[in-house]
């Protein structure tokens, strides 16, 4: 009788512990995914946000390795670092890729992938910092980083790759890549829109990637910290509902990898966003930020 109290007592213990053990870990991982918006700090500034994309070597006749860098620094440790990007080939999410830390100022993240044939590849990053003060003070800082990259893969020509055309052949590849691109995203946009009974002139619309033209630049009839505020919003609830996957209707998540690069929707009175993508399944997808 007295070895069975013992050893339940053991397990009560051991039970305890475990508990004690999964509540802290899965603390952890909530701390992790989340990016939470708060108040720009101007005396806080990003002295360095990068995003970079290139070729890196070729591995047989018919693939490629592509590698994407990001690199940012705060000018102070941050209580909470955070950077995302998004990798897009051909208006297709091909990879992500994330980094957190705790107590630091600056992060570096980087990934390769394999391609094959000629593309457009895209990568779009936000860099973002929380920064803790005393009286329980939070303020973040943020910035966007961008970058692109045209690959030639032909059996007619070496494989080459490019930002700024230089030659006559990488001018003619830019435009075929370019109207490809345009014209398949037109036609998800255009059915994504008809789908969700939307009227494309009561918006401003902009892709995903087109968003780092408002590191500085106002979003229209707002302020700029209506703007900054607007912008973080926005990025947190891409954050939560396409970068960490996406909610199906059964309660399931699935990966974001193979969607169509997100539309953004502004409308013309700047009091919400309507995001709007495909997933590799073909679901239409709407998401709504309000802003205020």
């Amino acid at each position: 009788m007295k070895a069975t109290k013992i050893t339940i007592l053991l397990l009560c213990i051991l039970t305890l512990c475990y508990s004690t053990y999964y509540f802290l870990s899965n603390d952890k991982v909530e701390v992790e995914e989340s990016l939470i918006f708060f108040p720009i700090d101007p005396d806080v500034q990003f002295i360095e946000a990068t995003s970079n994309v290139y070729l890196l070597d070729q591995e047989d006749e018919d693939e490629y390795t592509i590698k994407f860098l990001s690199q940012s620094r705060l000018d102070r440790k941050a209580y909470l670092r955070q950077d995302l990007s998004f990798v897009f080939e051909d208006g297709i999410l091909a990879a992500t890729l994330s980094k957190w830390k705790e107590n630091a100022s600056t992060i570096k993240q980087k990934k390769e992938i394999n391609g094959e044939d000629s593309s457009y590849y895209e990568t779009v990053t936000f860099h973002h910092a929380e920064i803790h003060y005393p009286d329980d003070i939070i303020k973040s800082s943020q910035i966007m980083s961008y970058d692109f990259l045209y690959v030639i893969d032909s059996p007619l020509s070496p494989l080459e790759a490019f930002k700024i055309p230089e030659t006559n052949l990488e001018r003619e590849w830019k435009f075929i890549l370019d109207n490809t691109r345009k014209q398949q995203l037109q036609y998800v946009w255009g059915k994504l829109l008809e789908a969700s009974a939307l009227n494309a002139s009561d918006y401003y619309a902009m892709p995903l990637t087109a968003l780092i033209n408002y590191n500085d630049k106002t979003l229209p009839n707002l302020t700029k910290k209506q703007s900054q505020k607007a912008i973080g919003g926005l990025w947190e609830g891409i954050y939560k509902n396409y970068f960490l996957g996406i909610k199906e209707e059964d309660g399931s998540i699935s990966s974001p990898i193979g969607s169509s690069l997100p539309l953004i929707l502004l409308d013309k009175q700047s009091t919400h966003f309507i995001i709007l993508f495909e997933t590799k399944s073909g679901k239409n997808v709407k998401l709504i930020q309000k802003i205020g």
